[in-house]
C-alpha cells in the first residue's frame, strides 16, 4: 500500500482547521502538505492523545446539558425554525445573529473588570479556538442552503458545513460545563453563556435538521 492511500479524500473539507486537536492528522493530505513533520509528534501519536482529549469533553457536554435541562422551566425557548426561504440574508439570519451575539457575549466576559481565576487549560483552548468560528461557518451554511435545492450537492454542503458548527457548539458547551464545575461561585457569569450556546444549538439543528447525520468523510465514519 503507498504512503497517499491512507489519507482519505475530501477529510479536511468539513473540519474545523484545528490541527493540534485532530484525531485523525495521519490520514489527512491537507496536514502533511501543511506541517513540518520533523518537528512535531509522529501523527498517530497525536491522533490517539486527540481522541481521548476528546472523549472527555464528550463526557463535560453530558453533564452541561444536564445542568441547562435542569434550567429549561426557567428559561423556556423555541428555536427560530422558519424556513430558509423567509430570509433573504444569510448574515442578517437570527441563527447567524446568535452566533455573533455569543461572540459578542465572549467578547464582553472577556473585557469586563471582573477579575477570574485561570480557566482550566483543556476549556481555554476550545472556548478561544471557537470564539469567533461559530458566527462566518455558519453564515457560509446558510448562503450555500439559500442557493441549494433539496437533495443536491450543494444541499449536501450545507447539512455538512452546519454539522461542523454544531460539533464546535457541542466543544463549547462542554468547555463552559468545566469552567462552570470548576468554579461554582461563578454561575451567574457562565449560565448565561451555557444557555445562550444551548439555544443557537437548538435552532441550528431545527434549521439544519438532517445535519447530525451528515457523515463527513472519514470523521464520521
Amino acid at each position: 500500500m503507498s504512503f497517499s492511500s491512507i489519507f482519505i479524500p475530501g477529510i479536511d473539507r468539513y473540519c474545523d482547521r484545528w490541527c493540534d486537536r485532530c484525531a485523525f492528522t495521519s490520514r489527512c493530505r491537507h496536514y502533511h502538505i501543511e506541517q513540518h513533520l520533523s518537528s512535531k509528534a509522529a501523527p498517530g501519536e497525536l491522533d490517539i492523545f486527540n481522541a481521548e482529549f476528546w472523549m472527555q469533553m464528550q463526557l463535560e457536554l453530558s453533564a452541561a446539558v444536564h445542568r441547562i435541562n435542569l434550567q429549561a422551566e426557567a428559561h423556556p425557548f423555541s428555536p427560530d425554525d422558519a424556513p430558509l426561504s423567509l430570509h433573504r440574508s444569510a448574515r442578517e439570519h437570527p441563527c447567524s445573529l446568535n452566533a455573533l451575539e455569543y461572540a459578542g457575549l465572549l467578547d464582553q466576559w472577556k473585557s469586563s473588570d471582573r477579575i477570574w481565576p485561570l480557566l482550566p487549560e483543556e476549556a481555554g483552548e476550545i472556548i478561544r479556538q471557537y470564539h469567533y468560528f461559530l458566527y462566518p461557518k455558519l453564515v457560509r451554511a446558510i448562503e450555500v442552503a439559500l442557493t441549494s435545492s433539496a437533495g443536491s450537492t450543494v444541499g449536501e454542503v450545507a447539512e455538512g458545513t452546519a454539522k461542523t458548527v454544531l460539533i464546535a457548539i457541542d466543544r463549547s458547551l462542554g468547555a463552559w460545563g468545566l469552567v462552570y464545575r470548576a468554579y461554582p461561585r461563578y454561575e451567574d457569569d457562565v449560565l448565561p453563556l451555557l444557555l445562550h450556546l444551548d439555544r443557537l444549538r437548538k435552532s441550528v439543528e431545527a434549521l439544519f435538521p438532517a445535519a447530525r447525520a451528515f457523515c463527513r468523510p472519514g470523521l464520521d465514519e
